[in-house]
């Protein structure tokens, strides 16, 4: 009995580690970006801040730049608690609004803006962050996606803007690049939704309304992504579409930002998990059942670790328990492999290519970061350089 316990769960990652894999093959095409509109969409541009005086004139500046009429984008930074020159910084080229209390995190205070400020109906909501880098034509994008390809909810690429700070953003970017395709937008072309990736997303009012808003939570935006999807509305990633943020750059901060994922993504998993398989049953669809399994599956990092330490075990060791050693070579050679041809196909620059090995960094942070996240703790806000 314990022998056909212990193969099964074998098993079961060898299966995660093939669906993965496969899955990933449909970001190898490229994508087709929408053809251009009469682009006459409502933006409204919102940008939470906390404490962000070094970071906020360029995002800010970036947004004055969009190749989109001026009188159509609106855009608001939502200063939540800032003790700097946040408010004195934005005040001169957006609408500020100002929270003094209330709960942390950026879904709550999305929630009270929108509450105060709710979306006209021909309007579409662009949540940016403070520390985002964007490109000229970021909302005459969504406003071909939306109005001539028809789309609800829009997901950005996201880029990081600092991949040479230290080997911890490397892998940070490294890690985001190779996901991009892999993973957004393989699901994408799959017709099965992406992610929304908390910055550089864009919904419609009647969107945002049917998934019921914000709401408080440590990982706001896969939370809205489960909603929208049991609400029948899938997320399309935009390929060509770069919004770029701060990678933390040191090992403290790194942890807490991942801890602060864990958390959320645990709280994901309890309250939308049975909905989604409930609804992959009812309606015949993969997308609801992948979404269930990406909120509640280990990182891959986590994966391949854990097939690289059962090479070892299963040579040195070999057990009827477990299954041969080359079984496990394979997977992990796979895991690790696979990104690479991504990244190339991506054409991400060799000397970020050579730096590959430092998402090992990854495999040690990752149970640390589920270990950590059972423990009760503070909102903890991401420091940003600038």
């Amino acid at each position: 009995m314990l022998r056909a316990l212990s193969i099964a769960a074998q098993l079961v990652v060898l299966a995660f580690v093939l669906y993965t894999l496969v899955t990933s093959l449909w970001g190898l095409p490229s994508q087709e970006p929408a053809p251009r509109g009469g682009r006459k969409r409502r933006f409204r541009v919102v940008v939470p801040a906390h404490n962000e005086e070094a970071v906020i004139g360029n995002v800010l500046g970036d947004l004055k730049a969009q190749r989109y009429p001026t009188d159509l984008a609106r855009i608001v930074v939502l200063a939540d608690r800032c003790t700097d020159r946040t408010i004195d910084l934005a005040s001169g080229h957006a609408e500020v609004a100002e929270r003094q209390d209330g709960p942390d995190g950026k879904g709550a205070l999305l929630a009270w803006y929108l509450a105060r400020e709710p979306l006209e109906a021909d309007e579409a909501i662009v949540i940016l962050d403070a520390d985002n880098r964007v490109d000229d034509d970021l909302l005459a994008r969504f406003a071909d996606e939306l109005d001539r390809a028809g789309h609800q909810a829009l997901q950005a690429y996201l880029d990081v803007a600092n991949p040479d700070a230290s080997a911890l953003a490397s892998a940070s970017a490294l890690s985001y690049w190779a996901s991009n395709r892999m993973v957004q937008l393989a699901r994408d072309r799959l017709g099965w939704g992406a992610e929304l990736g908390g910055t550089g997303m864009c919904l419609t009012a009647a969107a945002l309304e049917q998934a019921g808003g914000f709401e408080p939570s440590d990982t706001e935006d896969q939370a809205l992504t489960a909603r929208l999807l049991l609400a029948g509305i899938r997320v399309h990633w935009l390929h060509d579409v770069r919004v770029s943020d701060e990678k933390p750059e040191t090992f403290g901060v790194m942890v807490r930002q991942r801890t602060r994922w864990a958390g959320g993504k645990r709280s994901v998993g309890r309250s939308a998990t049975r909905s989604l398989l409930g609804l992959s049953l009812k309606e015949g669809s993969m997308a609801p059942f992948d979404l269930a399994v990406r909120i509640n599956q280990p990182s891959r990092s986590m994966v391949a670790a854990v097939s690289g330490v059962l090479i070892i075990v299963a040579a040195v060791w070999p057990s009827r328990y477990l299954l041969p050693w080359w079984i496990w070579a394979i997977a992990t050679v796979l895991q690790v492999g696979a990104p690479m041809v991504f990244l190339a196909r991506d054409e991400v620059p060799a000397r970020y290519r050579w730096r590959y090995p430092y998402l090992a960094v990854f495999a040690a942070l990752s149970p640390i970061a589920r270990l950590l996240s059972r423990r009760p703790t503070k909102w903890y806000h991401t420091p940003h350089q600038g």
